[in-house]
């Protein structure tokens, strides 16, 4: 069973409302006659947030969605202060909230506005009257939900990728898998922030929350980590935390963080003598051949990761991923049986500070300890110093057999990235 909710506020951006009811799915736009737009609810944030009120030459535009039942106290518990209330839009009953205390008497913060012009401009709706007066935000200024920020954040992480340092960046080849091969049991479910151009955050809402924060070398991150830990209420599992990053542990620390998840990281340097790789008579090592080899090489990733996920829905999402922007087919690389099998497969993503990064990397259990992983390894380490890089990385968990097989082929083993969550 479901119930039909009418948003007019921050839950217009679609990933803000899915990171509260991962069900919400939008069923139409509508007007709520008779009433008016004003922000004049307190925030505990100190700043005010969107509210309705009762205005009988008023009308207010919004989104309806349709969310399943059990998420309701999910959705209650996302709108404090808030009195749920039935209203009539377009000649339907649906929920919506409105704030009935004392005015807040503050201007709402830059980063709020901005989030509701997005959603409202994501589904056509007017803007005139959403767009006010702001304040930015003591804590973290000048923050907004990323859009046409993929560069930026590429660059973002080149930076840090050349500059080498304490910090631990994930690669722009990863932020790309996470955007076009995301899983689609749980649409839209992060929601990503950026700060001056300068840094940005990834923030999983579900429970207990996940922090993927990445800032250029020498620019102040704690700021924005402190935003992201409000946005979730407090905490908040942080990543990426690489054990030479003093500053950022001594943060954690003092706030009554542990590390819990241990990652390996290894590289390969491309500039020396690469091994050639090898496989039995009959094999072959190239990319895949296009969408007519994508069920084959799915069921190779299926059977090596052990995925649960429907084949059909594993299917369309290898699909998905093919046919997105960030694809490069020649680096999607695939270790082919004499039958036509696919055995290994393994997706490498290059960058301009000279760094390729291996993501995902994968060898069917039929073919475990027969070289056929390692052979396509080193096909591909000689794919990427053709292509102009010097650093290979590749990060796997700890303890997995993955971390003895990347030390068994040559990987250098660089230290450890752990994840930090609230004692």
């Amino acid at each position: 069973m479901s119930f039909r909710y009418f948003a007019y506020g921050s839950n217009l951006w679609v990933p803000q409302m899915r990171s509260r009811c991962p069900s919400a799915r939008p069923v139409a736009t509508g007007v709520l006659d008779a009433w008016e737009i004003v922000y004049d609810k307190p925030s505990t944030d100190g700043s005010s947030k969107l509210n309705i009120r009762p205005a009988p030459a008023g009308a207010v535009n919004g989104v309806i969605y349709e969310i399943a039942d059990e998420e309701r106290p999910a959705l209650d518990a996302a709108e404090p202060l808030y009195a749920p209330i039935e209203v009539r839009v377009d000649d339907e009953d649906v929920l919506t909230y409105t704030y009935e205390g004392e005015p807040s008497g503050r201007r709402p913060y830059d980063w709020y506005v901005a989030m509701v012009l997005v959603g409202a401009a994501s589904h056509g709706l007017p803007t005139a009257s959403l767009d006010v007066p702001t304040d930015a935000d003591p804590l973290a200024p000048r923050v907004r939900p990323a859009l046409d920020d993929l560069g930026s954040i590429h660059e973002i992480l080149s930076d840090g990728l050349r500059d080498g340092g304490d910090r631990y960046y994930v690669h722009p080849g990863d932020i790309s898998w996470w955007l076009y091969h995301d899983d689609p049991r749980y649409p839209d479910h992060m929601t990503t922030w950026v700060q001056d151009d300068s840094a940005f955050v990834v923030i999983d809402s579900r429970p207990p929350g996940e922090i993927n924060l990445f800032a250029r070398p020498g620019f102040d991150r704690l700021p924005l980590l402190r935003w992201a830990q409000r946005r979730l209420g407090g905490g908040g599992e942080v990543e990426w935390v690489e054990d030479s990053d003093t500053e950022l542990i001594a943060f954690l620390e003092t706030g009554g963080y542990e590390a819990v998840h241990t990652y390996r990281s290894y590289r390969w340097d491309l500039s020396g003598d690469l091994p050639e790789p090898a496989v039995p008579e009959g094999w072959s090592l190239r990319s895949v051949g296009g969408e007519e080899e994508a069920n084959a090489r799915r069921r190779a990733s299926h059977a090596a990761f052990e995925s649960n996920m429907p084949e059909a829905m594993h299917l369309q999402r290898y699909l998905d991923f093919m046919r997105s922007p960030v694809y490069v087919r020649e680096r999607d690389l695939v270790a082919v049986a004499p039958d036509g099998r696919i055995a290994s497969f393994m997706v490498w993503w290059g960058d301009e500070s000279g760094v390729a990064q291996i993501e995902p990397f994968g060898t069917h259990p039929d073919y475990h300890r027969q070289g056929i992983g390692r052979a396509l390894l080193y096909h591909g380490l000689q794919q990427m110093r053709d292509a102009g890089m010097s650093t290979c990385r590749v990060i796997t968990d700890e303890p997995r057999e993955a971390t003895s097989f990347y030390e068994g082929v040559g990987f250098q083993d660089v230290g450890r990235v752990r994840s930090w969550i609230v004692k």
